[in-house]
């Protein structure tokens, strides 16, 4: 009847009782850790055995939720398109959106992709070496990193101007880079409204 006594055996019985997992939250979560081994070690280069290691995790448990190489890396892409959208969660829809709301939803899009587009573009040329050129325009990965980059410019920019503003985005970025700065906000608006005044 000793109380210290009850409270040690309960304390001890929830230490021994199984985690309760969240499946959906621990796949986002292994994906997001992935997208930066990705950007780090490139696709060719790392086996899912060095992702499990960067992981910090055993192979079990990683094959578990990814059965393969290529099933993490489409989860890792989907997983920093999200992050991506989720910059825009208070930011008005299109249709509702002025002129104004719509030119800074696409300065927000940049802005997001902009610090790790360098290594972005460096994991797609790696990525593409190993599948081949010609196997782009049928690759799933591809086609989901283009078609939720669509659907995001589509949803809070421009449906119909969704393409021309998809290939902008891409010059812009790649313009950034090779002007080894940041491009004024005011000359990304100017661009953007040339585009939707079209």
């Amino acid at each position: 009847n000793n109380p210290c006594y009850r409270c040690r055996r309960k304390k001890k019985l929830e230490n021994q009782m199984p985690k309760l997992i969240n499946h959906d939250e621990k796949r986002k979560e292994i994906a997001l850790k992935a997208t930066e081994i990705f950007l780090e070690y490139g696709y060719k280069n790392i086996g899912m055995r060095q992702l499990c290691e960067q992981l910090g995790m055993s192979k079990s448990a990683v094959y578990h939720y990814y059965k393969s190489k290529d099933q993490l890396f489409i989860a890792a892409t989907e997983a920093i398109v999200s992050v991506d959208a989720s910059a825009l969660i208070d930011a008005p829809l299109a249709p509702q959106a002025k002129l104004e709301q719509r030119l800074e939803n696409f300065v927000i899009i940049f802005r997001q992709m902009a610090p790790r587009f360098f290594k972005e573009m460096q994991l797609v040329a790696d990525y593409i070496e190993v599948i081949g050129e010609t196997n782009v325009a049928n690759d799933a990965c591809m086609q989901l990193a283009n078609q939720n980059y669509l659907e995001l410019l589509a949803s809070y920019v421009s449906a119909e101007a969704k393409d021309s503003l998809y290939t902008l985005m891409l010059g812009l970025l790649n313009h950034q880079i090779m002007a080894g700065k940041p491009l004024e906000k005011s000359y990304i608006i100017k661009m953007v409204s040339a585009q939707l005044n079209n």
